[in-house]
């Protein structure tokens, strides 16, 4: 993989912006499941997944075609004030549209009209928060797609209830291995494979609501290139850098890097772990980093990681 690739695919997993799907009203719908296998919903089939997806977070991306689409988890009934005020530097919102279920925005640059349509999913377990962006479409365009996606996401089964008081501390005891490495998960965990083309796997827990995804793709940039440039889409996304420091892991260089965004006025962190060996780059990213038990967790993993 190029550089000028490279730059696409981290881009996919953060964008804030994208655009209409065209007039075109034959567009086919592919249906995706979760990688924590809590639910599925259905994405126009020209906007592939990107390798950032994580336990209940999706997300769609077609740079080309300006598309972004994401669809997570959300403890709140309601669009609240903290999500559905998308205002930042370049870019200025105006809202056209709410509902109980939904708001459309309008934002703007230069000649650049576009739209955003968040929409909130209310099941009986869990309620799911969708966001469609459009870059060159028409408010028809977005709604339709939103509405789409709406009315295709549905639960896989009913979440476990968790004993709080009777939880166990969970440790890396058993073994995922490819011809690339290996790596230790606590044994109670599940693992799905093929999520796409970049990423070996998912390994988590449904009822933790926590695990990590191992991406892995060849590319020429440095891995000094691809932390920087992959910070740069990061913020520029909307998220804060709250750590970020150089170890060593398995032998080689590796950036540690703590990021957080805020959802619903909750804050969601996510780790991850940056490291190359020859010509294949890989990232490890822990997702929802809730407490101190989770961060000891994920350093016990990622220490168990070997090459081969």
């Amino acid at each position: 993989m190029k550089k000028e690739s490279l730059s696409t695919l981290i881009f996919l997993a953060f964008g804030l912006m994208s655009c209409q799907q065209g007039r075109n009203n034959k567009v086919q719908y592919k249906e995706y499941t979760s990688p924590d296998n809590t639910y599925v919903v259905s994405v126009p089939e020209k906007v592939p997944q990107t390798q950032y997806c994580i336990g209940n977070y999706m997300s769609f991306a077609d740079k080309d075609e300006g598309i972004i689409i994401s669809i997570q988890f959300t403890s709140s009934n309601y669009l609240s004030d903290e999500v559905t005020k998308i205002s930042n530097e370049k870019y200025s919102y105006s809202q056209i549209e709410t509902s109980d279920t939904s708001a459309l925005y309008q934002f703007s640059q230069g000649m650049i009209t576009a739209y955003k349509y968040f929409l909130i999913k209310r099941c009986p377990d869990a309620n799911y928060l969708i966001s469609v962006s459009l870059l060159k479409g028409s408010k028809m365009g977005v709604k339709e797609m939103g509405s789409k996606i709406y009315a295709s996401l549905k639960p896989c089964r009913a979440k476990e209830t968790e004993n709080k008081e009777q939880k166990t501390l969970l440790k890396a005891d058993k073994v995922y291995s490819t011809s690339y490495y290996s790596i230790k998960y606590p044994k109670e965990w599940k693992i799905v494979e093929n999520i796409n083309e970049m990423t070996d796997a998912y390994i988590g827990s449904q009822l933790e609501d926590f695990g990590f995804t191992i991406v892995r793709f060849e590319t020429d940039y440095s891995i000094s290139e691809a932390h920087t440039e992959g910070n740069e889409n990061v913020i520029q996304a909307g998220f804060r850098i709250l750590n970020d420091k150089q170890i060593t892991l398995a032998g080689v260089k590796c950036y540690k890097t703590l990021q957080v965004a805020t959802v619903q006025g909750k804050e969601i962190n996510h780790l991850t772990y940056l490291f190359k060996k020859g010509d294949m780059l890989y990232s490890i990213k822990f997702g929802n980093l809730s407490n101190n038990e989770r961060e000891t967790l994920a350093d016990e993993i990622i220490a168990s990681f070997r090459f081969k």
